[in-house]
């Protein structure tokens, strides 16, 4: 079972799963504290971008707490106050390159989709850090709970949000299944960068949104 608190210094949540417990990034804003003294916005900001930074270098096996600190010349102590494992430090740096945004609502449904699609677009030398976490996930149970959390599950939620409104204002119909293609384009996504090494760009936005989900949702 999974026990989940909320936090707020920096968007997250902690989980304890399996014994291990996680701090992971939800990018949505929270109302309440971790025990202890808050970090400082700016170390906070270096900590989260030095192991981007180490994830890009060395990927997630070698991956470690100390070479963080020592790249921000700060204490271990420090870390572990705000992310009590790597696991949870790696997740939240890379869903810290995935802000989850309002959920859009345009009055043109193409137009939320794309919004909510071009959210994965990113430089493409930071989508390195996605795939060496994805890969990784691939054999940590762990590590891929977590990431599901705090990276899979808010974009697939942005989907879902946008197609449910659609749904109660009549522009689909009441029996397409939102759960399944809510996924779709986060699948896709994981699919190009964790396995195939390719950059999610505008490109690829509008491929899946005009040539899979719209058809899919029987929008033409």
């Amino acid at each position: 079972m999974m026990k989940v608190e909320y936090c707020t210094h920096y968007p997250s949540f902690r989980a304890t799963f399996g014994g291990t417990a996680l701090i992971v990034s939800k990018g949505m804003s929270s109302h309440q504290r971790i025990p202890g003294r808050p970090l400082d916005p700016d170390l906070e900001a270096n900590l989260l971008r030095a192991t981007q930074d180490l994830l890009i270098e060395e990927g997630f096996e070698r991956l470690t707490v100390d070479a963080v600190a020592k790249r921000c010349k700060a204490s271990k102590a420090t870390i572990y106050r705000r992310w009590p494992s790597k696991v949870a430090l790696a997740v939240a740096a890379t869903a810290a390159l995935l802000p989850i945004p309002e959920v859009p609502n345009t009055g043109d449904l193409r137009e939320d989709l794309l919004a909510c699609a071009r959210t994965f677009i990113q430089e493409d030398s930071r989508m390195a850090v996605l795939s060496s976490l994805l890969v990784a996930a691939r054999h940590d149970p762990v590590l891929r709970m977590a990431a599901r959390g705090a990276i899979g599950s808010p974009a697939t939620r942005l989907f879902e949000q946008v197609l449910m409104h659609a749904a109660v204002q009549g522009v689909i119909a009441q029996n397409i299944d939102i759960d399944i293609i809510s996924e779709i384009f986060p699948a896709i996504s994981f699919h190009y960068v964790a396995a195939l090494r390719l950059p999610i760009d505008e490109s690829l936005v509008l491929r899946v949104i005009d040539g899979v989900l719209l058809p899919a949702l029987h929008i033409t």
